[in-house]
């Protein structure tokens, strides 16, 4: 505990932009749950955007709305690759 999950449209990470973004998660989660480094798990999971509506908006955005703490800034229909 605490476990943080984030589910983004698949791009590559540098090596230092994954160090960065687990080290400033960590610091934060660890800050605001006063619990050591070593409890925290970060996972991060590609979604091809053609599947996110399925697998993301709806599920976890829509029906899990009362969960989020911050809602997104985009509307249906989202773009889909290439637009």
């Amino acid at each position: 505990m605490p476990h943080v999950s984030i589910k983004h449209w698949p791009r590559t990470f540098t090596s230092a932009e994954r160090s960065d973004l687990v080290a400033s998660l960590t610091e934060t989660v660890t800050r605001v749950f006063a619990c050591e480094p070593g409890s925290v798990s970060i996972a991060v999971e590609p979604v091809e955007p053609s599947r996110w509506l399925d697998l993301v908006h709806t599920p976890e955005l829509e029906d899990r709305a009362h969960l989020l703490w911050k809602q997104p800034n985009y509307s249906k229909p989202l773009p889909t690759e290439g637009t």
